[in-house]
């Protein structure tokens, strides 16, 4: 493997561009700390002040000839001008311009001359990194700047390529600057600082992050920027970096070593080879190891004291009282545990319990005289005030008239808390004058206003569906009655997702407010954004469980957010029921939780059969994130249903959420071993990693995945994903007498995929059991009856005693290239 580097640096211009005396020290400064064999070893060529030809030629020769695993690195510093609509060129000592201000191209070097380059077959380097410390801007006189003064966009200028890492000083107009960027390089590298993880490498994204942090702790205006198609990019190793202290460096690697308070065989490899390098001692490295594991052995022991105290507790008593809730509570705040954990341990502890004591009780007699109680305490509320800040607000009070705009329902709100009826906008990239004035109207009360300005925002934007929910809130606001749910989605972390999901439940509420609504009474649907985080979604669960108006929930998204968030909901007997949620042990946790979507057992067994008894497929090498709930629960579906139909598993470890995880290096191992076939378990947060195995994957292994990967996200990764075979619950097609394709055609002017089919199907299910009753003990009932069935975008849709769905679809669709374009589709496999 050799190590080239080409410095370019032009400091000498022709009239009309400054000069940049700092350039040579930049070039001396970087070839310095290159150069250096404890450092960078690279053989290094320095160019100053070069002409067109002369720039040409140097790049050529850089890139032409080399060999699969060399690194090869070209620096550029001087100016850098934008033309052509923002097309960018590389300035050399004679660049100009004519007597109009037009530039003569053929004194630059064009970025698409360097594209050319270094995609030329002639250069088979798979390790390319280009850093730029340069003004796009191309600091010309103030004349001219308007004309150039566009916007830079590394894509069209096709910079970006496989295992390729592109570095930028900044992206904004800097004229006649003198840039601290390479300063800040030479330094990340030189003293080490720039090694962020302690490994004693700094790789490229650890070298943009430390510019990027002196950059900002300096309040300096440039925002440098990196770009790298696939994540393989991100992790060239430029530099060695100096080694300052050895048992930090070791003591931080064995942190990231460290999975559920082990470490593995590979890690175990992998420490070894660092304890050579580092030259510690057998003995030092155990003890530095202890004290890497003490973290998590400690908060294993707080988390087995906290089980062993909720067992006891509701073997006493079930449900738990209050006092013994809080004790939990201050014994979880003292330990320091996570909301997560503990939601975890609850509902394992929860579902064995009722397993040991199943409660049967049928047609439970409410209390007696539960009527008039209820009576008199209503009596009591409506005449007392309660005081709040100094006002008082009165619970209970005459409806007043209704004025021909306003609401008959109008209520206070509280701004920014996650939750909204429609009093603000929550998905801020999707909104217009009409959608602002229609929530503002909303937040007044003004039900008439809010109506016509909602309809007018949908007709400049039919695919928001927030916008349609606020539009049947604010219908059913006009009535002194209507029915409440809520839906949870994860609006900041995954906005799409978070619309798909979202275009199910608005679609159902339309339909049925657009008929006789719920005994007719309208529908009201409150949105809420967890952002798939599963302390938010355990907070949400807990504000809707003391909202007595809200009688059940659509959500939520990720596993990890509805396995936290179950135990809450069975506590307050509120249904939840998730159109996307997969781990096997979710409706485990009580009677109040369902789903629509497909336990990933039914995924595991479909995809499993097809591959290895259809296309042939042997040995699999399974990649998780294991610190997804979901992924761990896909792991052991999957392990347990390819060797029930005859495969085997790949040994090779591939954990996406490892912080030094290389899909190369995972998938060249594996196809050592033996493995044909890939299986992708992603957490829909973590898909870039998961897809970053994809990319590297190059065609090696067949490539299975869950539903979760059925995003734009996946299709623009082009030829890298061609042949992905996923499964889905649902495609366009896969009910030819189903009408809900052609409304949600009709509705939202798009297709929608299987996402927005199962959350449909979950909201309809909720609302033809609030047909039948309006409390939320009795919705359970109802849902879990064996005589409820309704016809869904999916099927039938009837739920198990467990909250599962019966008879769940699984279909399977790949990853294939439209025909005539560089554009990608998924396409059903014919059974």
């Amino acid at each position: 493997m050799a190590k080239v580097a080409l410095l370019i640096g032009v400091s000498e211009y022709e009239p009309g561009l400054s000069p940049l005396p700092s350039t040579i020290k930049d070039i001396e400064a970087m070839r310095r700390v290159l150069e250096d064999p404890e450092i960078g070893d690279f053989e290094v060529k320095s160019l100053l002040n070069p002409n067109t030809v002369e720039m040409q030629t140097a790049i050529e020769e850089l890139f032409l000839g080399r060999q699969r695993d060399d690194i090869v690195l070209l620096y550029f510093s001087g100016h850098g001008i934008k033309y052509d609509s923002g097309k960018l060129y590389f300035a050399t000592k004679i660049t100009r311009r004519n007597e109009k201000g037009e530039l003569f191209k053929a004194s630059t070097v064009s970025a698409d001359f360097v594209h050319d380059i270094i995609n030329d077959s002639r250069s088979r380097s798979r390790r390319q990194v280009i850093i730029l410390d340069c003004c796009f801007s191309g600091a010309f006189a103030n004349e001219t700047k308007s004309k150039d003064d566009v916007s830079l966009d590394f894509q069209k200028i096709q910079l970006g390529g496989e295992g390729r890492a592109v570095l930028t000083s900044s992206t904004s107009s800097q004229y006649s600057f003198e840039s601290i960027y390479t300063q800040y390089l030479v330094q990340g590298m030189e003293t080490g600082e720039a090694d962020e993880n302690n490994d004693g490498f700094i790789s490229v994204d650890e070298l943009h992050q430390y510019v990027q942090r002196k950059v900002q702790e300096n309040n300096h205006e440039m925002k440098p920027q990196i770009q790298a198609v696939i994540k393989e990019g991100y992790n060239i190793v430029l530099t060695k970096a100096p080694i300052h202290n050895r048992e930090s460096i070791y003591l931080g690697i064995v942190k990231s070593w460290v999975h559920n308070g082990q470490i593995s065989d590979i890690g175990r490899l992998a420490l070894n080879e660092l304890q050579n390098r580092l030259e510690i001692e057998p003995s030092q490295a155990t003890a530095i190891e202890e004290e890497g594991l003490k973290p998590y052995k400690e908060y294993q022991r707080k988390l087995q004291q906290y089980k062993e105290a909720f067992h006891q507790a509701i073997q006493r008593e079930n449900p738990i009282i209050e006092q013994t809730r809080q004790e939990l509570i201050r014994l979880q705040r003292l330990s320091r545990l996570r909301d997560e954990d503990i939601a975890l341990i609850e509902a394992t502890l929860i579902a064995e319990q009722s397993l040991i004591v199943p409660p049967v009780v049928v047609n439970p007699s409410p209390p007696e005289n539960s009527n008039f109680l209820n009576y008199v305490i209503t009596c009591i509320i409506g005449v007392i005030g309660v005081v709040i800040g100094g006002s008082v607000v009165y619970v209970f009070r005459p409806t007043p008239p209704i004025a021909e705009n306003f609401c008959a329902d109008k209520k206070p709100y509280s701004l920014d808390d996650r939750i909204s009826s429609g009093e603000e906008i929550l998905l801020k990239k999707d909104t217009n004058l009409d959608k602002e004035a229609g929530v503002k109207a909303f937040f007044n009360g003004d039900c008439k206003t809010a109506i016509d300005k909602l309809n007018s925002s949908r007709q400049v934007n039919s695919t928001d569906p927030e916008t349609l929910i606020y539009l049947n809130n604010a219908k059913a606001r006009q009535q002194t009655e209507h029915i409440k749910i809520a839906v949870s989605v994860p609006i900041g972390t995954n906005p799409n997702v978070a619309k798909e999901i979202l275009r199910g439940v608005a679609q159902a509420q339309d339909e049925v407010n657009s008929s006789t609504g719920i005994n007719g009474k309208a529908l009201e649907v409150a949105i809420a954004n967890d952002d798939n985080d599963p302390s938010e979604a355990v907070q949400l669960a807990t504000r809707f469980g003391k909202d007595a108006s809200i009688l059940a929930v659509v959500g939520h998204n990720s596993s990890n957010a509805s396995l936290s968030a179950a135990s809450v909901y069975q506590k307050d007997e509120l249904v939840m029921m998730s159109p996307t949620s997969f781990a096997q042990n979710l409706t485990s946790v009580g009677n109040y939780i369902f789903r629509t979507a497909p336990s990933v057992k039914s995924i595991a067994d479909s995809v499993s059969n097809y591959a290895i008894k259809i296309a042939g497929k042997s040995n699999f090498l399974i990649c998780v994130d294991y610190q997804g709930i979901d992924n761990l629960s896909f792991n052991n579906e999957f392990v347990k249903a390819i060797k029930a139909a005859g495969g085997q598993i790949n040994s090779t470890e591939c954990d996406i959420s490892a912080r030094d995880f290389n899909p190369s290096a995972v998938i060249s191992q594996a196809v050592r071993s033996g493995a044909n076939a890939l299986v992708l378990g992603l957490y829909i947060d973590k898909i870039k990693q998961g897809l970053a195995v994809a990319q590297s994957n190059q065609g090696q292994l067949t490539v299975f995945g869950s539903p979760t990967l059925l995003t734009d996200e996946t299709l623009k990764q082009g030829r890298g994903i061609n042949g992905l075979i996923i499964s889905v619950p649902w495609y366009p097609a896969a009910f030819p007498n189903n009408i809900f394709p052609q409304k949600a055609q009709k509705l939202w002017g798009a297709t929608v995929n299987w996402r927005t089919a199962t959350a449909y199907d979950a909201t309809l299910a909720i609302i033809t059991g609030l047909e039948q009753t309006n409390r939320r003990d009795e919705l359970q009932k109802v849902l879990h009856s064996s005589s409820f069935l309704v016809n869904g975008a999916t099927g039938k849709i009837q739920f198990s005693p467990s909250g599962d769905r019966k008879d769940n679809s699984i279909f399977l669709e790949k990853v294939q290239q439209i025909p005539g374009t560089d554009k990608y589709e998924f396409k059903p496999i014919q059974p």
